[in-house]
């Protein structure tokens, strides 16, 4: 697409250049024609008017023989006859041609014609005037095959730099976007297999720039997830352990049944939170596979604006114009991929304190972390919000449960491919005055066998290693358990529709 670019910015100033060389070739050519004649009309003016015509034919045929561009001269007086001298002979005229006639007048004069056995001829007409009196007109027609040269040259140079700057951007254009982009979808790949509960990957990416950095990261997540997934096997083990010796002796122990109960309860609580760890977990795998496709445009964009400096460079038209709106456009690429990473932060910062939150703005910024993995598999998200509604509540838990949501619509749409795969997400209040919020997909539904089992922990429908099926358990624990609202699904005739009812809100 950059050579397609830089093809068009060549062909136009071919295009702006053309013309101008053209007018250039021409006035070298009015220049040699006005010299020759006044050259002529200088030397003859004694046999001019004397009508020495011996004179005049024989001064010009020397002018012809030392001019091989010069086809013939054309003596136009007003009051007597013509006399039309070439290289090889010479004879008189009665009258011209209308088409000569018609080049005659006060001012210098000239065209390309065909005349006599000349086909395409510059044909020159020079006023001669003595004395302030006119006294005819000095016709020369020129050769125009140098012209027709330089034209055909200039083409040619135009097509070899078109071509070879083609080609070049090409191949050069080629090599820095594979170096750009590769790393970018190893870590991409890598993400998505950790985002599907592989752990054992690690990114091999050693570079110094920001790739580096993230490639980095990415380890370091990486062995921070399996490690909290070891701990949660481990635990769940133990906690199997003690389920089955506590049974045995809860009947032994029934005195202190309420000590034992606030004893499972409170280790019931650690179990919940090593889920919500692990929720969260798994989030960040998929969200850095949407940091990658986020990362994707702005990255190919900054490689087009060093390919500009560098052409410019080469053309010599780098100017200081250009080099600061360059540096602007590089700020603004760099800035949103900063920005990326900022929103991907706030993201999973921990928050524990109730405070108001725009419930419109959070469901947009959430949706806007996966905006770019949506618009790669072409899903179109709608949101519909009657009033900005502000919420008290935890917004970091809310916004995990609308990317749950939001990621389980995506990952039933790219599976079942539907025609046009959308995702619409309404807010509005109810006649209770509740906040409803409705996420819909028209990816054909939930099937009436497990609509009952899909908030079951580690129930999931996807394939092995491609989740967690803690999701939707933690989502509706996080609405139901955490800020006392519910969460339920139904079917429709396009798809599934998940509905989320919290108590309050004001409009803001």
């Amino acid at each position: 697409m950059f050579a397609v670019l830089v093809l068009t910015i060549t062909l136009f100033f071919a295009v702006m250049v053309i013309p101008m060389q053209k007018k250039a070739f021409d006035q070298i050519m009015f220049t040699q024609a006005e010299t020759v004649s006044r050259s002529i009309v200088q030397a003859s003016s004694d046999a001019l008017i004397s009508k020495d015509y011996g004179f005049i034919v024989e001064h010009n045929v020397e002018v012809l023989k030392d001019n091989a561009s010069i086809y013939y001269v054309l003596i136009s007086p007003k009051k007597s006859t013509k006399i039309f001298i070439t290289q090889k002979s010479w004879h008189m005229l009665d009258h011209l041609d209308e088409e000569l006639q018609a080049l005659e007048g006060e001012h210098i004069n000239h065209n390309i014609l065909t005349y006599d056995i000349f086909s395409h001829v510059y044909h020159f007409v020079f006023p001669i005037k003595f004395s302030g009196i006119e006294w005819g007109w000095l016709h020369i027609g020129f050769s125009t095959d140098n012209y027709k040269q330089s034209i055909d040259h200039m083409y040619y140079q135009i097509f070899y730099i078109i071509g070879f700057s083609f080609l070049t951007i090409m191949l050069v254009g080629y090599f820095f976007a594979r170096w750009i982009s590769l790393p970018v979808s190893q870590i991409s790949q890598l993400a998505t297999q950790v985002a599907g509960g592989d752990f054992s990957v690690h990114s091999t990416i050693q570079r110094s720039d920001e790739i580096g950095v993230l490639s980095d990261s990415f380890n370091r997540m990486v062995d921070e997830l399996s490690r909290s997934k070891q701990q949660l096997q481990n635990y769940n083990k133990e906690l199997e352990a003690q389920v089955l010796k506590r049974t045995h002796e809860l009947a032994e122990l029934n005195a202190n049944l309420d000590i034992r109960i606030k004893e499972e309860v409170a280790k019931s609580k650690q179990q919940e939170a090593l889920l919500i760890h692990q929720s969260r977990s798994a989030a960040m795998g998929e969200m850095i596979g949407a940091i990658a496709h986020q990362w994707r445009q702005p990255l190919n964009a900054l490689s087009l604006v060093q390919q500009n400096i560098r052409l410019r460079f080469e053309i010599n038209k780098l100017d200081a114009e250009f080099i600061n709106t360059s540096m602007e456009k590089s700020d603004r690429l760099i800035q949103k991929m900063s920005s990326t990473i900022d929103d991907f932060r706030n993201f999973f910062k921990p928050n524990k304190h109730i405070e108001p939150f725009n419930i419109k703005q959070m469901i947009q910024s959430t949706s806007d972390l996966l905006e770019a993995q949506l618009k790669h598999h072409g899903i179109t998200v709608s949101l519909s919000c009657e009033n900005n509604y502000i919420f008290n509540g935890l917004e970091g838990e809310f916004s995990q449960v609308m990317l749950n949501l939001i990621n389980n619509a995506k990952d039933v749409l790219i599976d079942r491919k539907p025609v046009s795969p959308t995702i619409e997400i309404s807010v509005k209040k109810d006649d209770n005055h509740k906040i409803v919020i409705i996420v819909k997909d028209n990816g054909g539904g939930i099937p009436d066998s497990i609509i009952e089992k899909i908030y079951d922990p580690y129930f999931t429908t996807k394939a092995e290693g491609k989740g967690t099926g803690i999701g939707l358990y933690m989502s509706k624990m996080i609405i139901e358990n955490n800020m006392g609202g519910t969460l339920c699904a139904f079917n429709d005739e396009q798809g599934a529709n998940f509905v989320i009812t919290v108590t309050g809100g004001d409009t803001k």
